[in-house]
């Protein structure tokens, strides 16, 4: 359901399947192990993800918010039509990214925008 692996200094979490309050915790603990060991910058890639259960939208809310306040970010790519719109009838108002690929290189513009200030 789950795997992860680095591209540089981002990790990508795979999701695989469906996310509902049954696996949560796998989905939890995963994003609290990457934060625990520094790794503050992540991608949920959600292209295989089928359906999410939306009662966990705010959680994955929650959760953008954790990493940003770490001085990181969470980032949600590669979401079907379907998920979409049960993120956005809950209220995920985060930008959700096209491809991991658009949300890999948001991390490069990040790092591009605080070298010029």
């Amino acid at each position: 359901m789950i795997g992860i692996h680095q591209i540089h200094d981002v990790s990508i979490v795979d999701i695989d399947g469906e996310l509902s309050r049954h696996n949560v915790e796998d989905f939890d603990s995963t994003l609290t192990s990457l934060s625990r060991c520094s790794y503050t910058n992540v991608v949920l890639d959600c292209e295989k993800l089928r359906h999410l259960d939306y009662r966990l939208v705010q959680r994955i809310a929650d959760r953008i918010v954790e990493f940003q306040c770490n001085g990181g970010d969470l980032k949600v790519a590669s979401v079907s039509k379907y998920v979409r719109y049960i993120m956005e009838a809950m209220g995920l108002e985060e930008e959700l990214y096209a491809s991991v690929e658009d949300a890999l290189l948001s991390f490069e513009q990040g790092h591009d925008e605080e070298a010029l200030q």
